[in-house]
């Protein structure tokens, strides 16, 4: 696969500034609050500039969803209904699926490791085989794992190019749904990935992958050479009442805070860099209320609602309907009001939600 050499450098083949989407995770709650932002950035016309779409976690199954159906998007000019049928479908019928234990039949049945049942019920469903090679070179896909080994941020791309301080692998012929599984590993729960890297002496050494957010908490990293980012943080709240049973629990609820305290530095440096003009763009989260944006809204959104969602826990266990249509109407609704607010004042309010009789 040959790239655009002007993708590299962050800009669209017509030489203007390139625009990041960049997805951060939480699991299943991060990847449909994440799905709202994207309906409502294709129903403001706006989804199809994206020339480089990064992911992590949770966020990292979204974007490895628009990866793939880009070309299909692309051909009916990004329109709502389009991303309704290529990215809600599908993602809604995964997340009616449990997949963080073998709590189901057929992954009782299963007659291999949790990680590789985990893998083929996303193949399934959502990326059917498709390698990295087999995509558009605009945009350029970035999913992010990390290194347990040495604590380097790890690339999945279509697009070979170095990375400062990360390790790339831009493999043509690696397939989608085995980056999205290493970028949402999660030990113990989730087992890390393994995978294979030639050293310098072109020996294969096993790298155990894991969660992207480790390295990268919003998915921020491979948009900095863009001029215009939009970033959508699926990270939920902390609750302070959670019970601690023994030492697993202890060490979980450690990596938890410490992923939330790099989550909210992250997000205050970009807050400050839209503020500052050194970027266009918009940040919306899963934690926000519409109050702490200047944009009004026709949209109901009362804040408790809101925080009944950002309390959900970060897991892989199957969401029903109402669920479901719950975080994809606040994914739309704060999108909305921050691209109103922070990226263009003049974009036509949202009036109703893509589940007008879910609501909040």
């Amino acid at each position: 696969m040959t790239a655009d050499p002007n993708v590299r450098t962050g800009t669209d083949p017509a030489g203007e500034a390139g625009t990041a989407l960049c997805l951060s995770g939480g699991g299943y709650r991060a990847a449909l609050f994440n799905a709202g932002g994207v309906l409502r950035l294709a129903e403001a016309g706006l989804l199809g500039r994206t020339t480089v779409l990064c992911g992590v976690s949770g966020g990292a199954i979204v974007a490895g969803l628009l990866a793939v159906r880009w070309a299909r998007l692309s051909s009916e000019a990004f329109s709502p209904a389009a991303v309704r049928r290529e990215v809600l479908g599908p993602l809604r019928a995964l997340v009616g699926r449990t997949l963080d234990g073998r709590s189901v039949v057929g992954g009782l049945l299963f007659p291999r490791s949790l990680t590789e049942w985990i893998s083929h019920n996303f193949d399934r469903e959502l990326y059917h085989g498709v390698q990295f090679g087999d995509l558009p070179t605009v945009p350029r896909v970035s999913i992010g794992a990390s290194q347990l080994g040495s604590g380097h941020r790890v690339v999945f791309s279509n697009e070979a190019c170095s990375r400062a301080g990360a390790i790339s692998i831009g493999d043509p012929s690696y397939p989608v749904t085995d980056a999205v599984c290493a970028s949402i590993a999660m030990p113990p729960a989730l087992p890390a990935l393994q995978v294979s890297e030639s050293d310098l002496d072109g020996e294969a050494r096993a790298m155990q992958l894991a969660d992207g957010m480790l390295c990268d908490p919003l998915a921020l990293a491979d948009a900095r050479d863009c001029a215009t980012v939009w970033a959508c943080d699926g990270g939920g709240t902390l609750l302070s009442d959670v019970p601690l049973d023994g030492k697993a629990d202890q060490a979980a609820r450690a990596i938890e805070i410490l992923q939330h305290s790099i989550r909210l530095g992250a997000a205050d440096t970009l807050q400050a860099s839209l503020r500052a003009g050194a970027h266009r763009g918009a940040f919306w989260s899963l934690r926000a209320t519409t109050a702490d944006y200047p944009a009004d809204t026709c949209l109901v959104c009362p804040p408790a609602r809101a925080a009944e969602l950002s309390a959900l826990p970060t897991r892989f266990s199957a969401m029903d309907a109402e669920l479901q249509e719950r975080l994809i109407n606040w994914g739309y609704a704060i999108c909305d009001i921050a691209l109103r607010s922070d990226f263009d004042g003049a974009l036509p309010r949202a009036t109703e939600f893509p589940f007008r009789d879910r609501g909040l």
